[in-house]
C-alpha cells in the first residue's frame, strides 16, 4: 500500500481531534464560569456534561489511529523500538513542562487550585498512576500510556494481542458489574487504571481501525439501525428515568462515534487544505488540551462580572480563543521543535 493510502484518512482525524480538544476546554470553562461566577444554569450544565465526552473521543480516536498507523509499520526494521521510542517521545515532551510547572506553582501556591486535592510527585513527573497529578487533565495520559504499553504486544504476536483484548474486555465488565467490583473500590490506582470502563473505548477504536483495514463493508441499512437503536435508548433512558448502567452515556456517545467515524471514513473522507484553522487546532490538539486548564481558570478568575448573555457567550469564545493560540505556540515549540530535535537524536 502507497504512502498516500496508508495516511488517506489523518486529515479528517486531525479535524476530530481538534473538536474533541476544544469539547473539554468547553467542559472545564462552564466549570469555573460556575465557579468563579456563580454562573449555573441547565442549558450551560449540559454543554459542559457534553464537554466532558471529547475525552472520551480522545479515546477511541487513540485507539484507532495507533492501530491503524502501527498496521503498515510491523515489517519495518526495528519496528517495536520505533513504536517504543515514539510514543515516549510523543507523550512526555510536550507533558513534562507544563506537568512540572504545575507541581511546582502548586508547592509553592496550594491555593491555587480550585480544589484541595492531594498531589502525587510520582504521578506528575511520570504519569504512572499513584495519585493525583499536578496538571488535572493528565489522569487520561495514564490511560494512554496503559494502552500503548499493552498494544505493544501485537509487534511480537497478533494473535496474542488479539487474545489479550477479549480477556481484557472480559476482565473490565466481571471487575465493574458484578460483585467483584467492591474489589476496585479500595485498589490499587494502577488496577483501577487497568480495569476502567475507558480502556473499551481504545477498544473500540482498535476495532474500528481492523474495519476500515481490512475493508470491511456495512450496508446502509445495518449502521442506519444500529445508530438508530442508539438514539433510542438513550430517548428512552431520558424518558422513562430507567435505572441505568454505570458509564451508560459514554457508551452510547462511544458507539455513535463509531458509527459517524466509519460512516465518514469510508464515504465521505477527503483531503482539507492544511491552512483550514480546524487542521491547524487539530495539529495542536494534544498542546491544547494540556495547556487549556490552568490558562481558562486564569482568564475566567480575572474576567469582569458576567451580567448579560452577550459577556457570557464572549468569555467562552475568548476562553476557545486564546486555548487554541496558546495551544499552538506551545505545540510550535515542544511537538514541533523539541520533539522533532529529541527524535532526530533517538531515531535513525
Amino acid at each position: 500500500m502507497s504512502d498516500q493510502n496508508k495516511t488517506k484518512y489523518l486529515d479528517i482525524l486531525q479535524i476530530f481531534r481538534g473538536i474533541a480538544a476544544l469539547m473539554v476546554v468547553i467542559h472545564h470553562a462552564v466549570g469555573s464560569l460556575k465557579y468563579y461566577h456563580k454562573i449555573d444554569s441547565d442549558f450551560l450544565n449540559a454543554v459542559g456534561i457534553f464537554g466532558k465526552l471529547g475525552v472520551d473521543f480522545f479515546f477511541i480516536l487513540s485507539g484507532f489511529i495507533i492501530s491503524y498507523s502501527s498496521f503498515y509499520k510491523y515489517s519495518e526494521p526495528d519496528s517495536f523500538k520505533r513504536y517504543f521510542k515514539n510514543r515516549i517521545i510523543r507523550v512526555y515532551v510536550p507533558y513534562l513542562p507544563i506537568g512540572i510547572l504545575m507541581y511546582l506553582l502548586y508547592s509553592v501556591l496550594p491555593n491555587l487550585s480550585n480544589n484541595s486535592r492531594e498531589i502525587s510527585l510520582i504521578t506528575s513527573f511520570t504519569l504512572f498512576p499513584s495519585g493525583n497529578p499536578a496538571l488535572s487533565v493528565a489522569w487520561t495520559l495514564s490511560f494512554e500510556l496503559f494502552f500503548y504499553f499493552f498494544f505493544s504486544l501485537s509487534f511480537f504476536s497478533k494473535k496474542v494481542w488479539n487474545g489479550f483484548t477479549l480477556l481484557w474486555l472480559i476482565l473490565i465488565v466481571i471487575f465493574n458489574y458484578s460483585f467483584l467490583n467492591y474489589l476496585l473500590i479500595n485498589s490499587y490506582p494502577i488496577f483501577k487504571v487497568f480495569f476502567s470502563t475507558y480502556n473499551l473505548e481504545f477498544l473500540l477504536g482498535y476495532l474500528l481501525s481492523l474495519i476500515i483495514i481490512y475493508k470491511v463493508k456495512f450496508k446502509w441499512p445495518q449502521y442506519s439501525i444500529g445508530i438508530l437503536i442508539v438514539i433510542l435508548l438513550l430517548i428512552c433512558q431520558q424518558e422513562f428515568k430507567l435505572k441505568t448502567l454505570d458509564f451508560y452515556y459514554n457508551y452510547l456517545f462511544a458507539l455513535i462515534l463509531f458509527f459517524v467515524l466509519y460512516i465518514i471514513i469510508t464515504y465521505y473522507n477527503k483531503k482539507f487544505d492544511e491552512n483550514f484553522i480546524m487542521m491547524h487546532i487539530g495539529n495542536a490538539s494534544y498542546s491544547i488540551y494540556l495547556i487549556h486548564n490552568p490558562l481558562q481558570m486564569t482568564i475566567l478568575r480575572l474576567y469582569p462580572n458576567i451580567n448579560t448573555i452577550f459577556s457570557l457567550v464572549f468569555a467562552i469564545v475568548l476562553v476557545l480563543g486564546l486555548s487554541s493560540l496558546f495551544g499552538y505556540l506551545y505545540y510550535f515549540i515542544f511537538e514541533k521543535k523539541c520533539m522533532n530535535y529529541i527524535k532526530s537524536k533517538l531515531i535513525r
